[in-house]
């Protein structure tokens, strides 16, 4: 407890932290980048010719250049998870349906790389 109020190590995972040491509680730069700011973007994938996926900002209105078709639907579930999906019992469950009903839709969290790549052409 005293490492950390001294600012040797981070507050959140306990790593040490580099010099010069501020005094009071910080986070390494691991910690930092888990709490960045995220970017919430719509996923919607539907069965034709492959599961295309497109992409909508938060308010469903306005669409991100970069569009996808995977052969595969496990790819659905990585894209999701690597999205920050979170893949609880019931989430995997509504993908299944979805991927059943040919269409579906999940919300993802993506960080500041992953959001930069999807507004590439």
């Amino acid at each position: 407890m005293r490492r950390r109020r001294e600012g040797k190590i981070c507050c959140s995972c306990g790593s040490n932290l580099p010099l010069p040491h501020a005094y009071g509680e910080r986070y390494c730069v691991h910690c930092l980048e888990a709490k960045a700011p995220r970017h919430r973007v719509y996923m919607h994938f539907m069965l034709r010719d492959g599961w295309y996926c497109q992409f909508l900002e938060e308010d469903l209105k306005t669409p991100l250049p970069r569009k996808v078709t995977l052969d595969d639907p496990a790819k659905i579930y990585e894209m999701a998870e690597r999205g920050g999906y979170k893949m609880t019992l019931e989430n995997r469950q509504s993908i299944d349906r979805a991927i059943e009903m040919g269409r579906g839709s999940v919300w993802l969290d993506l960080t500041q790389e992953q959001y930069r790549k999807l507004t590439k052409h």
